[in-house]
């Protein structure tokens, strides 16, 4: 990133993808379909859950990866498939039914 805010290069998606600017790239007919895609996806999800993915993602985030680091994922892991969030997405989809967190 350093290079494109110094340098104020133009570049297409393709580099932006090469470079890891963006996750994908697709055509613009396709466009409303993918994002609908993602935000299916990113809706769907346990509240909770999400929330604690994004702080473990940034406590990872550029660290040595060691027991420590691991024994804290691992239990931050268990502590939401244990909660009573995990236990109704583990049900609803046994039961193929949507979870409680959609049908408010």
């Amino acid at each position: 990133a350093h290079r494109y805010f110094l340098t104020a290069e133009r570049f297409g998606a393709f580099d932006a993808l090469r470079i890891g600017f963006v996750h994908e790239v697709v055509a613009t007919d396709q466009l409303d379909a993918k994002v609908d895609e993602l935000l299916k996806a990113l809706t769907s999800a346990s509240p909770n859950a999400v929330r604690a993915c994004k702080k473990l993602v940034m406590d990872v985030a550029e660290r040595e990866i060691n027991a420590g680091l691991i024994a804290a994922t691992v239990q931050g892991i268990a502590d939401i498939r244990a909660s009573d969030e995990g236990k109704e997405g583990v049900q609803s989809f046994l039961q193929k039914r949507k979870p409680a967190w959609l049908l408010v």
